[in-house]
């Protein structure tokens, strides 16, 4: 969430989703980012027990997602 937060926006939303026996967790800065997220994000996430994980930016933000095993 701190990359997030980060982009310097005034809300981030977290979205958390039940994927089967999974939780899908997201943050959005609602902040355009025009440059990559930090090197370590992507890496700590996995780090921290995420399957799977991953950023982007759009229009409507940068989106950091990642998915847990429950």
């Amino acid at each position: 969430m701190s990359t997030a937060v980060a982009d310097g926006g005034r809300r981030v939303s977290v979205l958390l989703a039940d994927q089967g026996r999974q939780a899908l967790i997201v943050a959005l800065s609602h902040q355009p980012a025009h440059e990559a997220a930090n090197g370590t994000v992507l890496p700590e996430l996995t780090r921290l027990g995420a399957v799977s994980c991953g950023t982007d930016t759009a229009e409507d933000g940068r989106r950091v997602w990642a998915v847990l095993d429950l």
